[in-house]
């Protein structure tokens, strides 16, 4: 086997243009969703919930991170957690495997956290209209989490279909066979 690509996003687009990015995903999300919620249901909404508000917020990044781990679970004995600081606060997570797996796992490891969690805010959204603002922050606030997913699935299609996805301290090779 033989490396057919390797990606490194730090390298390639820096930490602050991805931030950035996130930021402006997150922000066109929210007024996206929100003005059609708002004209679907016109009823006032509620703020007496705040606290639980705040615990979703929280909790959305470690349910981030679930959703990532439940496709590669059969790689568990063979994967490293590490955890970085950016920002001063901002707690980064990252689960490698040390071996490498097939293109379309992977690939569904970085889409499940996106259909799982934005398909339970869009239901929390429809069906707690008083509350529609909260799902509305939070499916944003998810969605510019998942912007980095979804600049690494941009650029896994263009791989070979046999492609094998092997991580490092770096990034991402794309290995195939020869």
């Amino acid at each position: 086997m033989h490396c057919w690509k390797s990606i490194n996003l730090e390298k390639q687009f820096g930490f602050y243009r991805v931030f950035l990015l996130s930021s402006i995903i997150m922000m066109m999300v929210f007024s996206f969703i929100y003005v059609p919620i708002k004209l679907l249901f016109p009823s006032s909404f509620y703020d007496n919930h705040l606290m639980v508000f705040i615990f979703g917020l929280i909790s959305i990044y470690p349910m981030h991170k679930f959703f990532h781990f439940l496709p590669i679970f059969p790689y568990v004995s063979k994967m490293k957690w590490k955890c970085n600081r950016k920002l001063a606060i901002l707690p980064i997570v990252s689960l490698r495997v040390d071996i490498p797996i097939s293109k379309y796992r992977y690939l569904l490891a970085l889409i499940t956290p996106f259909l799982i969690i934005n398909s339970i805010l869009l239901y929390g959204c429809f069906h707690f209209a008083h509350y529609s603002h909260y799902f509305t922050m939070l499916l944003a606030y998810h969605s510019g989490i998942c912007a980095i997913d979804f600049i690494y699935v941009k650029q896994l299609m263009s791989s070979p279909k046999n492609a094998l996805i092997e991580e490092n301290e770096e990034g991402y090779e794309i290995l195939i066979y020869q």
